[in-house]
C-alpha cells in the first residue's frame, strides 16, 4: 500500500482528501528592498500530494514547482531570498528553513523556475495557486487587486501593514476575507474560544485593585507570568519579590519603549526583581505590547485595564485612575493565556533597545502613565438617576462563582471581530467607559469607527446607549479624539431621536486622575474588560482582554459605571443631597424661598408706608 501511495504522489496523481491552501502571505516587509517576502502553503488533507508542476502567479509573473511531495499538515515556505528569510527569522529567535526561493541567494535552497517577474506589490496583488493542469486551487487578493472566479468572493483583504503577515485562520476556507487575519511576523494565531470558570473576583481601580491583586499574588505557589505595558509600582514589586522568596518562578514581559521612554522607577524595579531571581524581558517589536494580564500557577488569570503604576493600581486607594479588573479561575483559560505569554515572551529581548522608540512613533501610542464563597452583591448604588454618591475608595470587590463563561479577546488576532459581534448582539442596553477613542479610523483605508457605528445601530434597534470618555487634555486637543466622538454620537442621537448619550467624564466630580478604563457592559449580562482603546492603531498592538458572561458580574460593573455616569451628568458632579437632588439644587431651593420671603416683606413694608 505504501508503494502504491508513493507511486501516485511522485507521478502527479492527487488523493481526493488532500487539500493544499495558501496560509501566509508576507508582502510589506521590514527589510529594505523586501528580499524577505514569502508565501506559505499547507496541506490540510490526510494524504500526501505532489505539487510538481504547480505554480503561484501574481498576474505579472509566475513561479513553478519541481516534483515535491507535501505531507499531511506540512508547511512549505516559498521565499524571495532564502538568506534574507533566514536572517529575519533568527532575529526573532525562530528556527525555520525555506523550502524554495525564487531569487537565487543560497546554494542550500532549491531555486524555483520563474516566468516574468514575480514580486508582491504593497499596494495590492493577487496570489493564485494553480495545479499541474492549470486549474485554480486557491486564491488570496489584497489591497487594490481583483479576481474573477469562485476561488475568491467579495472584497479583497486590506492593504498590508509593514511587518505584518496575512495568515489564514487555521484551515478555514470560505474563499472570502473572513478566512484571514493580519498578524505580526512570526507570531502564532490565537482563535477565540469559550471557557467556563469556577470563580471570579471583580474589582475596580482605584478603590480595591491593589489589595485584590496582592492577595492573589500571595496565593501563588508555582509560577507568575506578568505581561504589562508599564510597571512603576514599588509596592507591587515587593509583592512579586515576596513570591520569589517563597520559591515562585516569576517571568515578566514589559513594553520596551513606553511613551516618553522607560522611567527611572521602572528600570530600578526591573533591576531589583532580576536580582531577586525574576526573568524579565522587553518587547522590542514594530508594534506596541499594550497588554495587562497575569497568569498564576496555571489556575487563574488576572485581566486588567490598568498598568502596574501608582495611579493604575494605587496603594492609597483614594486617588487614581478609574479602571476595571477581574480574576478568573479556570485551568483551561490559564493555559490559553500562558500560551500567549510564552509566544510573546520568547520574542522578548533581555536588554532595552535604545532605538526602539523611534521605530514605533508612527503607531500613535496613547498612554503614559480555587473555589470562592460567593458573597452578596454590594449595594454600591442604584443604576438610576437617583444613585447615591460613593466616595473614591469605597467600592469593594465582588466575589462570584457559578455559571461564568469567558471568551479571551486578543489583538491583533480576534479582538476586532469579537468586540464588534458583542456590540451587534446587544438587545437592551450598552454602557461604554473608555480612555481613548477615535471618530475616524485611518488604517490604509478611511472609515468611521466601526465600534461606535455599532453603538448607533444598537440605538436604532431600540437599545439604551451610554458612552463615558476620558477628559484629559491629550484626549481632547486633537481633531479626531474623545470630544469628536462625543459630538458625533450626540449629533446622531439628536438627528434621529435615539436613546443614546455620550459624555466627557467630570474628573473633579469623580475624584479621579483620569478614566483609563476600556470596558463595556452589554444587556446587563456581558462585560468587556480589556487593554484595547477604541482606536485603529490598537488593533495592531498586542492587546488582551476578556468578555465575561455573568449577570452578577455584569451588574457589579454596571453599578460602577452608573456611579461614574451620574456624577458626570448631574450638574458638575456635586455630591448628592439625601433627598436625591444635588447640593446646588437644594441651595437653589433655599435661595428662592429666601428671595420670596424678602420680596414679601418689602411689599408689606411698602404697602404699610403708603397707607401711613
Amino acid at each position: 500500500m505504501a508503494l502504491i501511495l508513493l507511486f501516485f504522489c511522485f507521478y502527479g496523481f492527487e488523493i481526493s482528501d488532500a487539500k493544499v491552501l495558501i496560509t501566509e502571505v508576507y508582502a510589506d516587509t521590514l527589510m529594505k528592498g523586501e528580499p524577505d517576502e514569502f508565501i506559505v502553503l499547507e496541506n490540510f488533507g490526510d494524504s500526501a500530494v505532489n505539487i510538481g508542476g504547480w505554480s503561484i502567479s501574481d498576474g505579472e509573473g509566475e513561479i513553478i514547482f519541481p516534483d515535491f511531495v507535501v505531507q499531511p499538515h506540512q508547511k512549505v515556505y516559498v521565499v524571495r531570498e532564502a538568506e534574507a528569510f533566514k536572517r529575519q527569522a533568527l532575529d526573532f529567535g525562530i528556527a525555520v528553513r525555506a523550502d524554495f526561493e525564487y531569487e537565487d541567494s543560497s546554494e542550500e535552497v532549491p531555486n524555483l523556475q520563474t516566468r516574468g517577474v514575480f514580486a508582491l506589490r504593497n499596494r495590492g496583488d493577487e496570489v493564485i495557486l494553480r495545479d499541474k493542469g492549470g486549474e485554480v486551487v486557491d486564491v488570496v487578493i489584497f489591497g487594490d487587486a481583483k479576481f474573477n472566479g469562485d476561488a475568491w468572493r467579495g472584497a479583497p483583504l486590506q492593504r498590508p501593514v509593514e511587518g505584518m503577515v496575512f495568515k489564514r485562520k487555521g484551515g478555514k476556507d470560505t474563499n472570502t476575507r473572513r478566512d484571514w487575519v493580519l498578524l505580526w511576523l512570526h507570531t502564532p494565531y490565537f482563535d477565540a474560544k469559550r471557557f467556563n470558570c469556577v470563580g471570579a473576583v471583580a474589582f475596580v481601580s482605584p478603590d480595591c485593585s491593589f489589595e485584590v491583586i496582592c492577595d492573589e499574588l500571595a496565593r501563588a505557589s508555582s509560577f507568575i507570568c506578568l505581561n504589562v505595558y508599564e510597571f512603576e509600582s514599588f509596592a507591587l514589586k515587593d509583592a512579586l519579590r515576596n513570591a520569589i522568596l517563597r520559591g515562585v518562578k516569576v517571568k515578566i514581559l514589559l513594553e520596551g519603549s513606553p511613551v516618553g521612554g522607560m522611567s527611572d522607577e521602572e528600570e530600578e524595579i526591573v533591576e531589583e526583581l532580576r536580582e531577586a531571581g525574576a526573568e524579565v524581558r522587553f518587547s522590542d517589536e514594530h508594534f506596541v505590547n499594550h497588554a495587562k494580564y497575569v497568569v498564576i500557577d496555571g489556575e487563574s488569570v488576572i485581566i486588567m485595564t490598568e498598568n502596574w503604576g501608582n495611579s493604575g493600581v494605587p496603594h492609597e486607594k483614594t486617588f487614581g485612575n478609574r479602571g476595571w479588573g477581574i480574576i478568573l479561575r479556570s485551568k483551561e483559560l490559564a493555559e490559553y493565556f500562558k500560551n500567549v505569554f510564552d509566544a510573546d515572551f520568547r520574542r522578548g529581548k533581555t536588554e532595552l533597545n535604545e532605538g526602539a522608540k523611534e521605530n514605533r512613533e508612527a503607531y500613535g501610542k496613547a498612554e503614559k502613565g480555587g473555589e470562592v464563597e460567593e458573597k452578596g452583591m454590594p449595594e454600591l448604588l442604584l443604576a438610576s438617576s437617583d444613585a447615591e454618591y460613593v466616595l473614591v475608595g469605597d467600592i469593594e470587590p465582588f466575589y462570584a462563582c457559578g455559571n461564568i463563561t469567558v471568551e479571551p479577546i486578543l489583538a491583533p488576532d480576534n479582538a476586532y471581530e469579537e468586540i464588534l459581534s458583542m456590540l451587534e448582539g446587544a438587545r437592551e442596553r450598552i454602557f461604554v467607559e473608555m480612555f481613548s477613542a477615535e471618530k475616524i479610523w485611518f488604517n490604509n483605508e478611511c472609515m468611521m469607527n466601526p465600534f461606535f457605528n455599532a453603538l448607533i445601530s444598537a440605538a436604532r434597534r431600540g437599545c439604551e446607549v451610554k458612552v463615558l470618555l476620558d477628559a484629559k487634555e491629550y484626549n481632547l486637543d486633537g481633531n479626531n479624539d474623545n470630544d469628536e466622538v462625543v459630538a458625533w454620537l450626540n449629533g446622531a442621537a439628536h438627528a434621529e431621536n435615539l436613546n443614546l448619550r455620550a459624555e466627557i467624564a467630570d474628573l473633579d466630580a469623580l475624584g479621579l486622575l483620569k478614566i483609563h478604563n476600556k470596558g463595556a457592559i452589554i444587556d446587563g449580562q456581558k462585560v468587556l474588560i480589556s487593554s484595547l482603546n477604541w482606536k485603529s492603531c490598537s488593533l495592531h498592538n498586542r492587546e488582551a482582554g476578556v468578555i465575561v458572561e455573568s449577570e452578577p458580574v455584569a451588574r457589579y460593573y454596571e453599578q460602577v459605571f452608573m456611579h461614574d455616569w451620574n456624577l458626570t451628568v448631574r450638574g458638575g458632579g456635586e455630591i448628592l443631597h439625601p433627598s436625591g437632588k444635588t447640593m446646588s439644587e437644594e441651595w437653589g431651593k433655599i435661595f428662592y424661598v429666601a428671595l420670596t420671603f424678602v420680596i414679601t416683606v418689602v411689599i408689606f413694608l411698602l404697602i404699610k408706608r403708603y397707607r401711613g
